[in-house]
């Protein structure tokens, strides 16, 4: 699966499907090209889920004997 990177109009789009959220431009396009360090751009964010995606959780053993604070003994 290829990521593309997202593109302003899509969440343009978006919100014109969502009329119940108002969010103006410079909201989308902090989305598109984060310039604050707020939020993870969605770019990064789609790129993270997909290398989670691949992982096989089938595969990986369960975490039982780590410890919890607060937990039981």
């Amino acid at each position: 699966m290829t990521l593309e990177p997202p593109k302003l109009t899509t969440f343009q789009e978006l919100r014109a499907s969502s009329a119940a959220h108002a969010f103006a431009d410079a909201e989308l396009r902090e989305l598109v090209e984060p310039k604050y360090g707020i939020i993870t751009g969605y770019a990064t964010l789609m790129a993270q889920l997909e290398t989670l995606r691949r992982i096989d959780l089938g595969a990986t053993p369960p975490a039982q004997g780590v410890p919890v604070q607060g937990g039981d003994p």
